[in-house]
Parts: structure tokens; sequence; C-alpha cells
């Protein structure tokens, strides 16, 4: 034992030895492989940043608006917390001064904050549901209901997990400068990580009827299956490695596994309107917005979070209701722009032919808003169908929509 300590080891070498004669072991110590490991988690939340960044400066643009920028911005915070709290708990540093506050590091960074990434992804589904299944405002107290049972839910247990005698959780072992879990705790945690997964597979089988503009179904399918491949992984290595923070292959897996499912999930969501924002601005918002409205979701859209789509196919203001004369003032509108047919994706051609197609189109939108079940105009695009949509009675009811509604 190190002379004036509670230390079995004086140095680390020996403690190495003594670890790997007690546990019957090769181990392996902290080095610059771990290092390396800490430092490409930092390069790749900094070019997830740079795609959040992108996005608050583009954040007027409707298709990343549509994306719920704040909530996606909660998740990014939510993951660089998560990952700050793998370094000590996976074993990249040293579990030395301010490293050895095992309960901290564990439940209150790593855990607590995987709970809410998991939470946020699961609000987001509730919101998407409450729009377009639900037909409801994201506002109110039953909106937030779900958001405070969850954020109330984690810290209560992580209050009660501190308080718990360390042996029936996660205590700091000082004699061989190790974290120490129980299965107990292991097993409740990760139980609660399922159930938050259960929670999102389930919001997201009732995403699958959204149409193709907000086609977050096929979003969150690629989430799921980023989520329970996380889930899986990190299972499988705390009941048949309990001890893999001290294998270095084993522990670079744990960490590097949830920074790429971290931020692939950010960028799944995020990377493809923020791209389009810089390359194709113009072009892929208009593309975006006629899709809005051939799908019949433009009014849910608006009305429920506030998101006005203003441009050249908007739902414009009148003073009266006539569909016909309406319609003629957004094909006149879109004439007087010649960038919208520049750039069309079917090139120059006869533009009469093209107001024609958009006059259909758009008669068939204003149709949609007045409660009819419309055939949407085909441009050969598969998964344009049948729609009926419900949550207006008139064109009034869109210009007069509530302000403030919007997810979170």
């Amino acid at each position: 034992m190190a002379p004036g300590s509670g230390k079995l080891y004086s140095s680390p070498e020996g403690r190495i030895a003594g670890l790997e004669d007690m546990l019957g072991m090769s181990i392996d110590p902290v080095g610059q492989m771990d290092t390396m490991v800490i430092a490409l988690g930092c390069a790749i939340f900094a070019i997830t940043g740079a795609f959040v960044v992108a996005a608050w400066i583009k954040h007027t643009y409707r298709p990343i608006r549509a994306k719920n920028l704040p909530l996606t911005t909660v998740l990014y915070i939510s993951g660089i917390l998560w990952f700050v709290g793998d370094l000590p708990m996976n074993g990249h540093v040293l579990l030395k001064g301010a490293f050895s506050e095992c309960k901290f590091w564990n439940i209150w960074v790593r855990v607590l904050f995987c709970f809410i990434y998991t939470s946020v992804l699961s609000i987001r589904c509730y919101a998407l549901d409450r729009v377009f299944n639900q037909n409801k405002p994201t506002k109110g107290l039953v909106y937030y209901l779900p958001s405070i049972f969850f954020i109330g839910s984690y810290i209560a247990y992580s209050i009660v997990t501190t308080v718990v005698p360390g042996h029936l959780t996660i205590g700091y072992a000082e004699a061989v400068e190790l974290c120490t879990t129980s299965k107990g705790y292991v097993i409740a945690t990760l139980s609660l990580l399922w159930l938050n997964w259960a929670i999102i597979i389930t919001m997201m089988i009732r995403l699958r009827n959204i149409q193709s503009t907000f086609n977050e179904f096929y979003e969150f399918l690629l989430i799921c299956f980023f989520g329970i491949a996380a889930m899986v992984k990190t299972t499988t290595v705390h009941f048949t490695h309990p001890e893999y923070p001290l294998l270095l292959k084993y522990r670079i897996a744990e960490t590097l596994g949830d920074v790429f499912i971290i931020n692939g999930i950010i960028l799944v969501i995020m990377a493809y309107p923020v791209v389009m924002s810089l390359v194709r601005n113009k072009e892929y918002e208009r593309e975006w917005l006629l899709r809005l409205r051939t799908d019949g979701l433009q009014d849910m859209y608006e009305a429920n979070l506030n998101l006005r789509a203003e441009g050249p196919v908007h739902y414009a203001r009148m003073n009266g209701s006539d569909p016909n004369q309406l319609e003629k003032n957004i094909v006149e509108e879109c004439k007087r722009d010649s960038r919208f047919f520049d750039t069309h994706r079917f090139g120059r051609h006869n533009h009469e032919q093209e107001d024609a197609g958009m006059a259909q189109d758009i008669g068939d939108g204003y149709r949609a808003l007045e409660g009819a079940t419309v055939v949407p105009h085909n441009r050969g695009v598969a998964n344009n169908h049948c729609f009926e949509t419900q949550s207006v009675s008139s064109l009034d009811t869109v210009d007069g929509c509530p302000k403030g509604r919007r997810i979170l």
C-alpha cells in the first residue's frame, strides 16, 4: 500500500500489475490511443456543431425551421454532455481528483443526458404526431405534460440513485482507483433506456402516414436503427464484459459507437436541409413548398407550427374566398418571378403548359383546404396519393391562424 494513502499501489505500473493479478486478465492502461479517441470525438462533434450553427444562421429557411431547430439544439447539447460523461466512465482518463466523483459523472452527466437525448427524440415524435395525426397545436399544458413527466422522472431517478449507498448503485474504490457499479443499477438504467426507445418506436409507427414533405417516418426509421444498435451494443458489453473500461478495444468501441450514433442522428435530421440551403437555396425551398402544398399539409404547417409559407406558392390573403381568383393571383405571382421557371427541375420549355399545370395543382390544393378529398395532380412522384384534411374549414382560418404555435 502506498504510504499515507488508502491506495494499494505506489506507482501506475504497480497498479496495473496488481489489477492483472487480482482480475486474472490483461489490462490496457490509459495512453495515447485514449487521447486520440477524445480528439476524434471532439472533431466529430465540431463538424456536427458547424451544421447546427449553419442551421441557426439560416433559421428563417423554411425547410430548416420545419426540423424544429430549438429541439435539435437541445439534442446536440445533450449529446455533448453524454460524451463528456463517457470519458471517465469508459476509462479514457485516470480516475483521480475530480474524475474520481463516480456518481456525479455517471448519474448526473452520462446517464441523465443520455436520458434527455432519447427523451428529446420522443418529444419530437410526439409533437409531429400531435400536429399531423391529431390536428392539435403545439401549445398548452397537455402538450407540455410529456416533457414535464420525462424530465421530472429522470431528475427523481438521479436523486434517488445519488442518495442510495454506493455499493447498491455506483461508488469509487480508492484502493484500485476504479468506479464500481452494482448489477441492479446497471439493469435499472438500461431498462429505462430500452423503455425510451420503445416509446420512440411506438410514436414512429404513428408517423408513418405523414406524407412526403414531412417524411419524418423514414428519418425516424433510420434513427431507430441507430438507437437500437447502440442499445444492443451497450447492453451486450455491460453484461459480457463488465470490466470493459480496462480493455482498450472495448472502451474505444463503446465511446466511438456513442459518438457516431449521437452525431449521426442529429445529421440525419439536419444535414440535408442545411446543405440544400447552401447549394440550392431558392430552388430547393420552392420544390419543398410545392410538395408541401401538393401533400395537403400546408394548412397544418402554418396553423400549428407558426411557419408561414410565404412566397410564390404561398396561401395569400384574399378579400374574398373565391378559390379561382386566388389561383389566378398565385399563378400571376409565379409568372412574374422568372427564377421559378428558370430553376424548375423540368428546365425551360412551354411556359403556357407550366402555367396550366400550376393552376391545376393550386386548384387541387385549395379544394383540399375546403375539406374535399382530392387526387393531387400527378408529377410522377411516387408518394403523391389521395389525401383528406379536416384541420381548417376555410381559407380565412389559415390566414387567421393563432401566433406562437410551434414545436417547442
